[in-house]
């Protein structure tokens, strides 16, 4: 053997040897599962590459009346981190998640932030969400960096050597958030106190950040009985209210019935809309419009 193809070989073995110091270098991407759509930007975007990411709950469906299909549950079996969000259909999964023998870690809903243990505001309905406190924390920018702060912690637990990059993106998505919550505080400011009128009560966490008030026409998960119904259209004339809010994953029968009575016409909103950012600055541009419009 020559000294060429000696000193060749020890290079090709010194950079095959630091190669796989590296660890994280040629490691597959985690797999990760979530329950809905916005988890999903959130975790990809403090993850990176160094991540995939499937959601349970895709467009259209609704979390209150999801299942799980079989290939979704064998997808959970292979995964290393499984996202709650809290939302009803959890209450199934969860359990058979952690009695898997090798399944994923589960992180809690309540790793959203401690508001995410509360209920909902809805001034003058003081209720829970049907199933327990409103899981809508994402809807709260604040709550939405938190839940940043629990998947980078949890991907560095996972992903040691990946540490420094999941801290700088997650910064990044903190930046992005802290900038989205001022925006809307802004835009939501001269109508702080005003009431907005939904069908389901999923903008709680949205409107005690924002000193707005819900008034939900939903009670407890069921449509609501005439009585209610007509209070909620006597206090939606008397704010001069020009819409209702309805979800694209529940009827809308019975808020239309609503807005006709009112004179309002119907604001579709998707509170689990996958273009997250995009997606929180419709909703708070839709309800300024409204309140704008009002009479």
């Amino acid at each position: 053997m020559t000294l060429g193809n000696t000193t060749t070989r020890t290079a090709a073995l010194t950079g095959l040897l630091a190669f796989l110091a590296a660890g994280g270098a040629a490691a597959a991407p985690l797999p990760v599962v979530v329950s809905i759509l916005p988890q999903q930007e959130f975790v990809r975007a403090v993850g990176g590459d160094e991540v995939t990411v499937d959601v349970l709950v895709g467009p259209g469906h609704s979390p209150a009346t999801y299942e799980p299909t079989p290939r979704q549950v064998a997808g959970l079996s292979a995964a290393r981190l499984f996202f709650a969000a809290g939302v009803p259909f959890e209450r199934g999964i969860v359990p058979r998640i952690a009695a898997m023998p090798d399944g994923p870690v589960i992180a809690g809903a309540r790793d959203f932030g401690p508001a995410a243990a509360r209920g909902h505001d809805d001034h003058g309905h003081d209720h829970d969400h049907g199933d327990g406190p409103d899981p809508h924390t994402w809807l709260d920018p604040v709550q939405a960096m938190a839940f940043a702060d629990t998947v980078c912690a949890r991907l560095t637990a996972a992903r040691p050597a990946a540490a420094a990059e999941f801290a700088a993106r997650r910064d990044s998505l903190r930046a992005r958030l802290a900038t989205l919550d001022r925006e809307i505080a802004a835009e939501l400011a001269p109508w702080r106190g005003r009431a907005f009128f939904v069908f389901h009560p999923a903008y709680g966490h949205f409107a005690r950040r924002y000193g707005l008030e819900q008034v939900a026409v939903e009670q407890d998960g069921h449509d609501p009985g005439a009585r209610q119904v007509a209070a909620v259209v006597a206090r939606a004339r008397a704010a001069g209210a020009t819409v209702i809010v309805v979800q694209p994953q529940f009827s809308r029968r019975t808020a239309e019935a609503i807005a006709r009575e009112v004179g309002a016409e119907i604001l579709v909103l998707d509170p689990l809309a996958a273009d997250y950012e995009t997606s929180l600055r419709h909703i708070a541009a839709a309800l300024a419009a409204s309140f704008a419009s009002a009479r």
